[in-house]
């Protein structure tokens, strides 16, 4: 999947459920195990103040990231 600021927006717009849901399947997409990332204790509240922020440019660099840590797609 390809992100950028707009969708992130939008991801950060949905439920808390919905929002885990989403995030598990970018993890498995991206060839991580999604039973590895407690999303469950997350405070949903606080990672979209973190990522609301966000800029073009971090939002490509984290993708990135997560790219080099599950192998790509």
């Amino acid at each position: 999947m390809q992100m950028n600021k707009t969708q992130l927006e939008r991801l950060l717009s949905l439920d808390d459920a919905k929002l885990r849901s989403v995030l598990r399947g970018l993890l498995k997409e991206y060839g991580i195990d999604p039973n590895s990332v407690p999303l469950e204790q997350f405070d949903m509240g606080k990672l979209r103040a973190a990522l609301s922020g966000a800029t073009e440019e971090d939002v490509q660099r984290f993708m990135g990231m997560l790219s080099g840590m599950g192998g790509g797609r």
